[in-house]
């Protein structure tokens, strides 16, 4: 998953993700086994912002959605997937020309 730089700023350890997040530790650490989430900085197992998002949207599908952890997994790198598919609709729309044609025109 792609870092936004807007989001690296926060530094927290493992405690104090699961702590904002809440949820429990256990769940925090499948998310990780999962690679839906990573260290910034493995050795000292610090994460950022980031990941705080992420443990977040996961924490909502898990709600909403009754989820387990390998299907919030797939749904975020779905949903990853879709807004990069967005992004390029919106950069090729202004990128193509817009050409009108009158009907009348091409009556005669």
């Amino acid at each position: 998953m792609k870092h936004s730089p807007e989001f690296t700023d926060i530094i927290m350890s493992l405690d104090e993700l699961v702590s904002t997040c809440g949820q429990e530790r256990q769940w925090v650490i499948e998310l990780i086994e999962e690679n839906i989430i990573e260290y910034d900085v493995p050795e000292r197992e610090q994460f950022t912002g980031y990941q705080l998002t992420t443990v977040r949207r996961a924490s909502r599908l898990s709600r909403d959605f009754d989820a387990s952890v390998p299907a919030i997994g797939l749904i975020l790198e779905l949903l990853d997937e879709l807004e990069q598919l967005r992004q390029l609709k919106r950069q090729l729309d202004t990128q193509m020309p817009v050409i009108e044609v009158d009907i009348d025109d091409l009556k005669q």
